[in-house]
């Protein structure tokens, strides 16, 4: 294995672990998000700092997806069977475990029912499946935006980003102002950009100076998605969110930022090369895909004290209780799934 290859596996793994531990940290503090007003307020603000600091989690799985699938030469038949695969049989597998999980463990009743079934087409059984909707989604486009990646230019590679930035930046802000957008743009909206954005910063050669400007920008932009989001709340009296949003200019912006910051570190730190530590990292990026899935019913069992003691961020002091909450989930989640793994018929259901 040469260098180059070596070098990009590291941070390929390195930000695929950073982002579902970012994803995991994210739903820790989010039920303090919903309660303005009804916690103290220092609370709150914890919430929304810890919460603002890793929003760019989800993005960063779009930007790496691209990076991985754009230019990967494989038939149209051979993609559509790895990635529906990878993909449909987990969705269906843990689609049916969250609505089981709901009518027993959580008590809904209305949780097994025939339109419950039918919504599954369309509609996720537990709000973290939402992803793997959005996936399917990418995959069905993804042939087609190949062939623009494949015969386009940098130049015009600019300006579909440039387009695509727009389109999903300006609308929700003209709604919020009550301004009328005459200007259709939605053909060009959703993650796709993320997916382009991932593949041209993934090849690029990433200097200390882009460094440092991506630290400059990752800071200001998690600083106007804390700020924003306070005032605003403030202002309205509830939890306003666009600042959070994946598609928000602000988020946007810190996601490539971040994405640029761990290839560089990961790519020059003798110590993100370590044999130990690189071992750990390329397992639990193994797993990223089945702990991502059954994150939340370590946070329920937490938050329901079956574990002996009550943990979430609701107990106790936010500033250590949501990170706390964050890594014994993550612990927990990462075990569980190395128990699935050791066994063949079950590994099926985590992506593999």
């Amino acid at each position: 294995m040469d260098s180059k290859f070596q070098n990009r596996l590291i941070w390929v793994d390195y930000v695929r672990v950073i982002a579902n531990f970012c994803v995991i940290f994210l739903h820790s503090a989010a039920p303090l998000l919903y309660q303005f007003k009804k916690i103290p307020d220092s609370y709150w603000i914890i919430g929304n700092i810890y919460d603002s600091a890793v929003r760019m989690c989800v993005p960063l799985f779009f930007m790496l997806s691209g990076y991985l699938l754009l230019e990967k030469q494989e038939t149209f038949k051979s993609f559509f069977n790895k990635r529906f695969k990878r993909i449909l049989i987990p969705l269906v597998a843990w689609s049916i475990f969250y609505i089981l999980w709901r009518f027993y463990y959580q008590g809904d009743i209305k949780a097994i029912s025939f339109s419950s079934l039918i919504s599954l087409l369309v509609s996720p059984a537990a709000p973290h499946l939402w992803f793997l909707y959005a996936l399917i989604g990418i995959y069905l486009y993804l042939p087609l935006l190949k062939l623009i990646v494949k015969y386009a230019d940098n130049k015009l590679l600019s300006y579909y980003i440039g387009l695509w930035f727009l389109a999903v930046s300006v609308p929700p802000i003209a709604q919020r102002l009550n301004i009328t957008n005459w200007i259709d743009v939605s053909s060009i909206s959703g993650y796709s950009g993320y997916l382009v954005i991932g593949l041209i910063l993934g090849k690029k050669t990433i200097t200390k100076r882009y460094a440092i400007v991506a630290t400059i920008l990752a800071l200001c932009s998690i600083c106007i998605t804390i700020v924003g989001t306070h005032l605003f709340t403030v202002y309205y009296g509830d939890f306003f969110d666009y600042f959070y949003k994946y598609l928000s200019p602000n988020i946007i912006i810190f996601s490539c930022s971040t994405f640029v910051l761990i290839k560089y570190y990961t790519s020059m730190s003798a110590f993100a090369k370590n044999e130990i530590l690189l071992s750990i990292i390329r397992s639990l990026s193994s797993a990223s895909l089945g702990m991502y899935l059954v994150h939340p019913v370590f946070l329920n069992l937490l938050e329901n004290g079956n574990f002996g003691f009550f943990l979430s961020a609701s107990y106790g002091n936010p500033i250590y209780s949501i990170p706390l909450t964050a890594i014994i989930t993550f612990i927990c989640s990462y075990l569980t799934i190395l128990l699935i793994k050791k066994i063949v018929f079950m590994r099926i259901i985590i992506g593999e």
